[in-house]
């Protein structure tokens, strides 16, 4: 029993010695350096959006870049996204460099719209018409713009005779005071049409000769215009009694306006005088125009500045 125990002990021994051993001969640890692991990504670039928080700002635009070295102390170099060394590499897309120029980005033009531009153009007539009719009006809405204007001035009919000169000139008279009184009233009544003027190819009027607004009117309104001009002048003739001066001048000096002017109530000296003064309307008037399309200064909408700028 003891030489058993003792061999016991001693097997007990024994293992607690070389358990002590062990534990105090621990193995010295080492570094595995061999390439496979130690290579690392050097070229690598952070980026990231701006961030504002309150006064402080964070400046993002600015690429960082560092290398490596091994656990030797050895620089590592780069490894080259494009080498197919490393399997599954992601290579690092490079942002192109912003290019800065101060020339600016040419702007595409487009072609204005046919409607837009039949629109402006119209406008243009009208505005024409409407400012030629009434600087017109100074010239034969104005006090004496017939009667002390030889050239404007509405005779007597062709085809009346008078032996009393005195009572030629009183009709004379008459007759021009009617006008200038009916003149107002007629600018207005062509100034409210005009406003209105209506035509298929306002392009045409543009591009026309200097009288081609004037023209173009006269033309489309011409038959509607004359009736009521005939009715302002004889209400203006009641004021100048210039039925009674033209009564006088046939019964006592004969005559025979009906040669001229037709048989009938609608045809008379009021028609005459009518006549007189559309026609001396329609000739400033065509002036105007003129004067209008060749000198910018007299253009005074901006239809009439756009449209006739060239």
């Amino acid at each position: 029993m003891k030489r058993r125990c003792a061999r016991v002990c001693g097997w007990t021994i024994l293992a607690a010695g070389l358990g002590w051993a062990a534990c105090g001969a621990r193995a010295q640890a080492t570094l595995d350096t061999r390439p496979a692991f130690m290579q690392i990504i050097t070229n690598y670039t952070f980026q990231t959006n701006a961030v504002i928080v309150t006064n402080y700002v964070v400046v993002t635009n600015a690429a960082v870049q560092t290398n490596f070295y091994n656990a030797q102390g050895q620089l590592l170099l780069p490894v080259e996204p494009s080498k197919p060394s490393i399997p599954g590499l992601i290579p690092i897309v490079q942002a192109k460099p912003e290019v800065k120029t101060d020339v600016k980005p040419e702007v595409k033009k487009t072609a204005p719209d046919p409607a837009v531009v039949k629109a402006q153009q119209l406008q243009a007539v009208r505005d024409l018409l409407t400012q030629g009719l009434w600087a017109s009006s100074n010239k034969v809405a104005a006090p004496g713009s017939f009667s002390s204007n030889i050239i404007q001035q509405i005779q007597i009919p062709t085809g009346v005779t008078s032996f009393d000169r005195r009572k030629s000139q009183a009709l004379i008279t008459a007759m021009n005071l009617a006008a200038e009184k009916a003149a107002p009233g007629a600018i207005a009544l062509l100034a409210q049409t005009a406003a209105r003027f209506q035509t298929d190819d306002p392009a045409a009027i543009v591009s026309g000769n200097t009288a081609a607004a004037t023209r173009s009117f006269v033309a489309a309104h011409e038959q509607e215009i004359q009736p009521r001009l005939l009715s302002l002048v004889q209400q203006a003739g009641l004021d100048t009694n210039l039925r009674d001066a033209y009564s006088s001048v046939m019964v006592r000096g004969g005559g025979l306006l009906g040669s001229v002017l037709g048989a009938g109530p609608a045809v008379d000296i009021e028609s005459h005088v009518a006549q007189g003064l559309w026609k001396a309307i329609t000739n400033q008037w065509t002036s105007q125009e003129a004067v209008i399309r060749a000198n910018p200064a007299a253009r005074a909408t901006t239809a009439l500045k756009e449209v006739f700028k060239n």
